[in-house]
């Protein structure tokens, strides 16, 4: 009975263990991102402000997504894009912070979109929403979430925040690494930057 005991309380461990390692692996993933990734500003807008779960935050949008398939140098065939695959959407960068999307494939590129090399563009891994015939004959939109939809402030600020936004007093930083995974660092807000601090 004590060996049976004592070979349960390893097992737990062991997964306990594996899983504090897994969470660790994530969150220092996540900060060695925001550290060294390029870092790109984008102009975003509100969706929603609040998470019963989660605490309030901000939902952001932004200009990159949705997208037209036909307005795309470079793009998947229509029948490829279907809802949950992972696509990986090269932008450039315009005036005033905003960003157009420029090219949509299935692996991230290895050289720049047929349209033309600019050193300005960005490649984001994302995940297809959603899909919908488009206005005209062969054209198809969809949007793609890039894991920097969702921002969360102090309880109470959520409604200021997405105020701001809707007046186009904020803009997101983002922190994007060479494979295309992009993470949310913080806002700037009237010109001024709010990054949340470091973990370590």
């Amino acid at each position: 009975m004590i060996s049976r005991d004592k070979t349960l309380f390893a097992w737990f461990g062991a997964v306990a263990l594996i899983q504090t390692a897994v969470l660790g692996k994530i969150v220092w993933d996540r900060q060695s991102l925001v550290k060294t990734g390029r870092e790109i500003v984008m102009q975003v807008q509100p969706v929603d402000p609040r998470d019963l779960f989660r605490g309030e935050y901000v939902t952001l949008g932004y200009g990159i997504s949705p997208i037209v398939s036909t307005a795309l140098a470079q793009s998947l065939p229509v029948a490829e894009l279907r809802r949950g695959e992972p696509v990986f959407v090269t932008i450039r960068p315009d005036a005033d912070a905003s960003w157009k999307a420029i090219a949509v494939a299935p692996v991230l590129p290895a050289t720049p979109p047929k349209s033309g090399p600019a050193s300005g563009d960005v490649t984001l891994k994302g995940r297809i929403q959603s899909v919908w015939p488009g206005e005209f004959k062969d054209a198809v939109n969809f949007t793609v979430n890039f894991g920097i939809e969702s921002y969360f402030v102090q309880e109470g600020r959520g409604k200021l925040l997405e105020q701001q936004v809707r007046d186009d007093k904020i803009q997101a930083l983002v922190a994007v690494g060479p494979d295309g995974t992009a993470a949310l660092k913080g806002l700037v807000i009237g010109g001024q930057r709010h990054e949340d601090p470091p973990l370590f």
